[in-house]
């Protein structure tokens, strides 16, 4: 059996909130905070990570719109707003601010297991694609590692680009590490055999040990 939602309720006029927390109760939810202005929704969401926050607009101090936009953010709380304001420049500027869904006071049961169900779907699609998108840039980061790795070995080595290709993925193996990461060590290596020497008259002869170190450890 699956947990119920767990929900944050925000909202000033403690009747209404009190009214809200029960409909959720009785529709299977689990309510574990109400509080009474946005600064405080905010710390609740990051310090319970609720499944969703029900906000509205008007409240002491931080405004309901004010704190969807940091919620949706950190932690990225699924927001939606439930208020008696329905003007549409209102509605606008919850969309901009990361609200997923906008519900208008008194909202029914249906319309209530309605927005949550589909608030919770929607932040799950939401970061399912941003885990898709950091997991590509990390893919593309390691790809150019790997493609300035076999560039420095290329040149240092006189290797062909499938011969320095098969350097890495033999001193991979052997190491037990990631090609990336062997590709970072070679690049940092080779950034320090090219820097200019800091030592004034002692020429290159404080890299040259740090040379033979790095063309052992590359398969001689």
């Amino acid at each position: 059996m699956t947990r119920p939602y767990r929900i944050v309720i925000a909202d000033d006029e403690k009747p209404v909130a009190v009214g809200l927390q029960n409909q959720l109760e009785s529709l299977g939810y689990d309510v574990v905070s109400v509080v009474n202005d946005g600064q405080r929704a905010i710390e609740m969401c990051r310090r319970t990570l609720p499944d969703a926050i029900f906000l509205d607009i008007e409240m002491p101090g931080l405004d309901g719109l004010s704190a969807a936009r940091q919620i949706a953010v950190d932690p990225g709380t699924p927001v939606i707003i439930l208020t008696a304001h329905g003007h549409p420049n209102l509605i606008d500027q919850a969309v901009e601010d990361g609200v997923i869904s906008y519900l208008l006071k008194p909202a029914t049961n249906p319309s209530l297991h309605a927005a949550l169900q589909v608030a919770v779907a929607r932040a799950r699609e939401l970061k399912a694609l941003q885990d898709d998108v950091d997991e590509l840039k990390s893919t593309l980061r390691e790809r150019k590692l790997i493609e300035r790795a076999k560039g420095i070995l290329m040149s240092r080595r006189h290797l062909n680009e499938s011969e320095a290709f098969r350097l890495l993925q033999r001193q991979s193996q052997d190491r037990r590490i990631p090609m990336a990461k062997l590709a970072e060590s070679i690049i940092q290596t080779d950034e320090l055999l090219e820097a200019p020497n800091q030592g004034g008259s002692s020429g290159t002869t404080g890299l040259r040990p740090l040379r033979r170190h790095t063309e052992m450890s590359h398969g001689e």
